[in-house]
């Protein structure tokens, strides 16, 4: 699928990327005090968890995409090319992690953990600093991606280290400042749209 297949759903998938990590958050915070408290939601919730981390990667690749089409011709970087494929493979850990669960693998399940912040986080990082080159975001919202990039790579390096003040760190700052950004980025998507000239046909 080409990139210009994904132009215009990026102001959406931005909120909903946004809301869906928010969502994954709070069950990551108080996913195990909700568990105890009422243990008939364990399953449901463990279900909810994993469709918002991967409602989250999914919808946070149709951004970058859609980002890279309206940077065109920047896209064609070495830089962007990487970022393009560590996107699609966080979109895909999320499987890597169901896996480890069901398998109850501690290897698995921390190669998931490692992938995901690792491949967003690289992502993140080289497309607000293309996109800052390249003019189309602008002031403090590319350094907001920045920074939760720095931190999600520092998550999935940390945590699956067992590096709790590393990891944990790098978890809260990385997810709280993507959920500011993805808000933002869907925002600012939105007026570029009105200014953007339309993309060429395309065929398969």
């Amino acid at each position: 699928m080409k990139l210009q297949r994904m132009a215009g759903y990026g102001p959406t998938a931005a909120y909903v990327s946004a809301l869906s990590l928010a969502l994954f958050f709070f069950i990551l915070i108080a996913g195990n005090a909700i568990a105890q408290a009422v243990p008939a939601l364990i399953a449901p919730m463990t279900v909810v968890y994993l469709l918002a981390l991967w409602l989250w990667l999914a919808a946070f690749a149709v951004v970058v995409f859609d980002l890279e089409w309206l940077e065109h011709p920047a896209t064609s970087t070495r830089w962007i090319q990487i970022a393009h494929w560590a996107t699609l493979a966080g979109a895909m850990a999320p499987v890597v992690l169901v896996l480890g669960l069901i398998a109850r693998s501690t290897f698995l399940s921390a190669l998931a953990v490692l992938v995901i912040g690792a491949c967003v986080g690289v992502s993140m990082l080289v497309h607000n600093i293309d996109g800052r080159r390249a003019g189309l975001l602008r002031g403090w919202l590319p350094w907001v991606g920045i920074i939760s990039g720095v931190g999600l790579i520092l998550a999935g390096i940390g945590i699956p280290l067992a590096l709790p003040p590393v990891g944990f760190t790098g978890l809260i700052v990385g997810q709280v400042l993507y959920i500011a950004w993805g808000i933002w980025m869907g925002t600012t998507l939105s007026r570029a749209k009105h200014t953007a000239p339309a993309p060429a046909p395309t065929t398969m």
